[in-house]
């Protein structure tokens, strides 16, 4: 029988429990890996693990309750892993919330505090203890991002966040490829998830025709009522591309890359 891919790897997801990250794990352990799921809402966590034993996944998900706004707590999410499963192999970087299109004048410090606590420094602090990890290990592992489509386009703060994980990105590929360390990302865009869920329930930067685009994807939002709707993408269109990037014999030779994952809209 031929060896599948993630077969006793090890796989750290954050912002597991809906969207790209639920899909991502799900993925991820139908192919064979020990999978930490990591987000605020275990429920939905448990919800997924139980769901993947049921259908006899040879790998398994272990559901770990993580704000990644809080250090500790991130630490503490690293810590389990090593505890239960020994090791890591590959770390997604998933965890974002979106901003509500605001721009620069009309970003409070709270927002600005919310999405940079999220967007940026939990990437930074995920990827610098999956590297010590993996410097300490001495064994081949890769980092996935996921920026976004809208660090072109987007909020102020969003922009802003995401521009800095491709730079974050840039910077480990370069400077851990020849330890075996890889790290790419991929870009997002018009993907059905509940990204909006946030700023919707806070009221930032939502106009009355963007409430009405329910649970569409940023981009697809910010197209106005009566202008062609951009095809949206499905979660498993990312988590097919982050397992990708994460498989050392498929993109054994890609670091630093920026996967877009938008169907062209970035080329329209």
């Amino acid at each position: 029988m031929e060896k599948m891919r993630f077969e006793g790897k090890v796989v750290i997801v954050t912002g597991a429990s809906s969207g790209i990250g639920r899909s991502t794990a799900r993925l991820f352990a139908m192919e064979g890996a020990k999978v930490v799921a990591a987000a605020r809402r275990l429920k939905r966590l448990e919800d997924l693990r139980d769901k993947v034993a049921a259908e006899n996944a040879p790998g398994v998900i272990l559901p770990v309750k993580t704000d990644v706004r809080d250090p500790a707590q991130i630490e503490a999410m690293f810590d389990t892993c090593l505890k239960e499963f020994g090791h890591l192999d590959i770390l997604v970087n998933n965890a974002g919330v979106l901003d509500g299109q605001l721009p620069i004048h009309e970003t409070t410090p709270e927002v600005y505090d919310m999405i940079y606590e999220t967007n940026q420094r939990a990437v930074f602090l995920c990827c610098q203890r999956a590297i010590r990890i993996f410097l300490e290990q001495g064994t081949p592992a890769n980092i996935v991002n996921v920026a976004s489509a809208a660090s072109l386009k987007g909020g102020a703060m969003y922009v802003t966040t995401k521009h800095a994980v491709l730079g974050l990105t840039r910077n480990i590929s370069a400077s851990f490829f020849e330890r075996g360390i890889r790290c790419n990302c991929i870009e997002p865009a018009n993907i059905l998830t509940e990204i909006n869920k946030v700023p919707r329930e806070k009221g930032i930067g939502i106009l009355e025709w963007q409430m009405r685009a329910g649970k569409a994807a940023p981009l697809h939002t910010i197209t106005k009522p009566g202008e062609k709707k951009p095809i949206l993408g499905k979660p498993k269109d990312c988590a097919n591309a982050i397992a990708y990037l994460a498989d050392d014999v498929a993109a054994r030779y890609i670091s630093g890359a920026e996967l877009k994952v938008d169907a062209g809209w970035l080329n329209m």
